[in-house]
Formats: structure tokens, sequence, C-alpha cells
């Protein structure tokens, strides 16, 4: 009786209370033609239970959506191909796929007359506007009879995956950065560790490039000697990227946060197809992408899939990020993507640059992004609950150490804040 209860409708549910109220009525007054009319309209409800259970209704679904990876902001639809095969027609079917609320509204559609076998195909906008991995799906499927009395849902366990990624964004080769410069024959080999390593010989083996003979040794030693160039032939990026919550402002797409990981994930693609090695570190820690040179593909991937997943961090420090980009000493070139910064946060970058071939900053006016593009937003980071930001302070710190610095304003592109690097001047060494 309970179940039976469930499957009406609202409607369904007061014709069926109605009519037995009309015949306890009419059965205590002695009223036989009123006694019917309370039979039929409790009867109404339990016909149409019937007629729709007896419909049976044998339903296929096909799903997908397209494209199933976008980038954030980017648009997409889903499809639905619904069929059945029933004794009897129904005499209407709504539907309502399930949908997050990051990606857009939950679609409705309805088929009415649908008759005892019927396909129907729908497609429905969707809209990437938050990053990260959510699912569509599962359909719910709503069987009525015709008058509405009752409702039958079924709902199929089918869902769809949809990867919104960061912003890609192509960038140019940089004539100073890293060796990946605008020539053709630029390549990363020809980087390596500022210091004595580039000079430092050993004793000749079988195989290596006579090209790396070291003439003037050798003639003092009276044995082939060729340069040690491991550091040389295996260049490597550490790329931090601030993901404190405090440390950045703005809202979804066009906030500062979403800025900064486009940026890392750029990068990160524009150094792995140059022949780079990339490790990524934020607040928390390393991504442990462990990419390297002769997988191109995989370290694109595991970029990409690191970066889609990652969430700011209420965490008030970088010295996670900056102990872990120290302990792996791999980088020959660091570059920060840093929201607000305070003098200890500047002190830690300058100590992580020691022994780096270069070291590159992109450092964001988080305040500017708190009104969108363009926007003016407020000026200090400690009027807005960031205690000790010294953004100028920290500028000044990074330029002194040599890095390149370059500040970045909403409404700058990821584009044009990296080919900025080309002119902006590093402090003295």
């Amino acid at each position: 009786m309970g179940r039976f209860w469930r499957l009406l409708t609202p409607r369904g549910r007061v014709f069926l209370v109605l009519g037995l109220g009309v015949v306890v009525g009419a059965m205590l007054a002695g009223q036989r033609d009123v006694m019917r009319l309370g039979l039929l309209l409790a009867a109404l409800p339990v016909v149409a239970l019937v007629l729709v259970a007896v419909a049976r209704l044998r339903l296929s679904c096909e799903r997908s959506v397209e494209p199933d990876q976008v980038q954030l902001g980017s648009a997409m639809h889903g499809r639905i191909v619904l069929g059945q095969e029933g004794r009897l027609p129904a005499g209407l079917v709504l539907m309502e796929d399930q949908v997050p609320h990051e990606l857009g509204t939950a679609p409705r559609f309805c088929v009415d007359k649908p008759g005892q076998a019927w396909q129907r195909e729908v497609e429905y906008p969707l809209l990437g506007r938050v990053r990260g991995r959510f699912h569509t799906g599962p359909l719910t499927v709503r069987t009525a009879d015709p008058f509405k009395l009752v409702q039958l849902d079924r709902r199929f366990v089918a869902t769809s995956e949809v990867l919104v990624t960061p912003q890609i964004v192509p960038l140019a080769s940089l004539r100073g950065a890293g060796g990946v410069g605008s020539a053709g024959d630029a390549q990363p080999h020809r980087i390596g560790v500022v210091g004595q390593d580039d000079v430092l010989v050993r004793e000749y083996r079988q195989g290596d490039d006579v090209r790396r003979v070291h003439w003037r040794t050798t003639a003092r030693r009276g044995e082939l000697m060729v340069r040690r160039e491991e550091q040389a032939w295996d260049p490597s990026v550490s790329i931090v990227l601030d993901s404190r919550t405090g440390a950045h402002a703005g809202e979804g797409i066009w906030s500062s946060f979403e800025w900064s990981v486009s940026a890392a994930c750029s990068i990160a693609l524009h150094f792995i197809d140059a022949g780079f090695g990339v490790e990524i570190f934020e607040a928390g820690g390393s991504l442990r992408i462990a990419t390297t040179a002769g997988q191109p593909a995989v370290a694109r991937q595991a970029v990409v899939s690191r970066l889609t997943d990652l969430r700011s961090r209420s965490t008030r420090t970088l010295q996670y990020a900056v102990n872990a980009a120290t302990l792996e000493r791999s980088g020959q070139l660091v570059v920060a993507i840093c929201g607000r910064l305070t003098v200890e946060d500047a002190e830690g970058l300058r100590r992580l640059r020691r022994n780096r071939a270069q070291g590159m900053a992109l450092l964001l006016d988080v305040d500017s992004f708190r009104d969108g593009p363009g926007g003016q937003g407020q000026e200090g980071g400690a009027q807005l609950g960031w205690p000790g930001a010294a953004p100028g302070v920290a500028e000044d710190l990074l330029r002194d150490d040599g890095w390149k610095v370059v500040p970045v304003r909403s409404g700058l592109g990821v584009a044009d804040a990296w080919a900025a690097f080309d002119s902006a001047a590093a402090g003295a060494r």
C-alpha cells in the first residue's frame, strides 16, 4: 500500500481520498448514485496505475558529452538517444538528466504521445565554468498516465565523465629562457648550470662523442679527456605555483588563482615540448609529475591531469613548495607564479634560486582581479586580510637577487606576460 501511495501524483492522491470520502459519506447517507461517483473517483488512480504498469517500458539509453575534455570557459553539449519498446503506449514520458551546477542547469524533456515503439535524440548545452572532473547523469525517466494521476520513475546507471582543464595558451620561445630560443637550433642541451661543471673533464669512455674531447687537457695528461656535460644534456625546470587561498582574489574563471593555474599549465607544456623535464611545486608541496624529456605525451597528460584536480589551500606560507623544490634540486631554471607575497616568501624564493642558471617570476597584482578583467580592485594586501603582504618589497628583493620579474595585472594574457620576460630587466647577480 505504501508503494502504491508513493506512485500516485498529488492529483491522484486527491482523487483517491476524495473518492473514498464520497463513498463513505454516500453509504452513511444511503445515496447509491453518489456512491457510484465516489467509486469512479477512487477507481481512476487504480486504473491509471494498472495501465502504467502493463505498458512496461523497455527503455534503452545512449549518452555522451562532446567534447568530453574542454578548457575552462569552453562550451560543449550533451547528447542522449532514448528509445523504448512497450506492450501498450504510455501517456507521457518525462526525462531529466542530472547535471552538476558547475556545468549548467539540469535539462528536462518531454515525449508526448510516444506510442508503443519510439526513439528520441535530444541535445542540451553545457559550459565548463569551473575547472575539475564532473559527471553528467544518470538519466531519470518518469512515465505518467494521460491524466497524470500516477507516475513511475526509472533511473539509468550510466554517466558521462567531463574533464574541464585549465586554459592552455601557446607561448612564444624566449631568447633568454633556458635555451628555448627563437632559432631552430636552440636545443635544451645548450643550457647548463652556471659554474665550473661545464668545464670539468673526465676520461674518455667507449661511445663518447669525439666532439666532446677536451684537447688542452688531453695534451697535458697524455690521454683522451672529454667534457662532463651530463647536466647540460638533461635540462629541467622547476615551476613554483602559489596555490594559497589568501594570496589570490577574484571569482571563478576571472580569478587570479585560475590565471596562475593557466600560466603554470601553459609554461609546463611549453617546456615539455622543448624537451625539458618539468616538476611543479604548489603550496602543499610537489605535484609529483616526474616528467621526462623522453615521454612528452605522458608528461603533458600528467601536467594537465594534476592541475585539473588542483584546489587552493588555506596555508599562509610558501615554505612547503620552496622546501620541496630545494630537496628536488633538479631544476636548472625556476619559474615562480605568485600572488600576494610577504618578505618571508620572497626570501624563500631567493634561497630556491641558489645554484640556478636563471630565475623568472610572474608577480600578480592580485587586487586588480577582484572586479574581473581590467578591474581596478583595491590597494594593499594587508587591508584585505593578508598580514605582512609587501608586493613592492618582494619584487625588489627578487630583482636584487637576479630574478627576471614581470608584474601581472588583470586583463593581461598569459602569452603577453610570458613574452614580457624578453624585455624584463634582471637585477645584478
